[in-house]
């Protein structure tokens, strides 16, 4: 069950005890944690295995989120990026999807809009999932969207074998609210291309579905159009 309380100028959700949270919330704060793996550090995320409190911590900084604008501007209607990742995950835990363990997250405000948060899970000992995996990441996608939820980017590296259980990192749910049937597709299809060793795992039925179909269409449209930007964006750039 999530606890809400104030540290410092942050305020942070938690699931772990009053003083495990102020511990890992002021080293983190401070810097003062032991840095291990660092999977992604860029303009856009942090995301680094750290020790904090004794505690071996997935950490996570959506420094994009938290410095663009429009983001700052809507966290005046909302929690911050990474308290909703927070609940995603104990969300997902509560349908009995393997996930890993929610520990905190924290926000700081200043005139009403967060300009900085972070989040805190456990780090996860498992390894990357592989095109051998496929069959049983399909169908936990597919029990997900059972359940009414995308997942969110469910490409191959976002997904790891525990004990052999399927583990969801990396994913922001969320309810599709028009065309659900689609959107559904379009996760899958976003899979498939991560892993083409998994269009063979479809039945005749979902191969030919005119749904996959049109998803298939509109990802290589979009995949396109993210290209045309990304080259545009390097032209402009030598051209300064």
């Amino acid at each position: 069950m999530l606890q809400s309380f104030r540290y410092r100028e942050y305020r942070s959700v938690t699931c772990v005890s009053s003083n495990m949270s102020r511990q890992i919330l002021g080293a983190v704060i401070d810097g003062e944690f032991e840095l291990g793996t660092v999977f992604r550090d860029n303009r856009r995320t942090l995301s680094a295995q750290v020790m904090c409190a004794d505690q071996s911590l997935l950490l996570k900084v959506p420094r994009a989120r938290n410095g663009r604008k429009w983001e700052r501007f809507l966290t005046l209607f909302r929690v911050s990026d990474a308290f909703r990742t927070l609940h995603h995950l104990e969300l997902m835990r509560s349908m009995g999807f393997s996930a890993p363990e929610p520990v905190l997250a924290g926000e700081r405000r200043a005139s009403g809009v967060v300009v900085d948060s972070f989040v805190c899970y456990r780090f996860v000992e498992g390894r990357r999932a592989e095109p051998r995996d496929a069959s049983e990441i399909l169908a936990a996608i597919e029990a997900l969207h059972q359940r009414g939820y995308l997942r969110g980017d469910a490409q191959l590296a976002n997904f790891l074998i525990v004990e052999g259980n399927v583990t969801f990192i990396d994913f922001r749910l969320k309810r599709p609210r028009w065309l659900p049937k689609l959107q559904k597709a379009r996760e899958i299809d976003r899979f498939l291309r991560s892993c083409p060793e998994a269009r063979k795992l479809l039945t005749p039925g979902q191969a030919a579905s005119r749904w996959l179909k049109l998803a298939s269409m509109l990802e290589r449209f979009s995949f396109g159009l993210r290209t045309v930007k990304r080259n545009m964006r390097k032209r402009w750039k030598s051209d300064r």
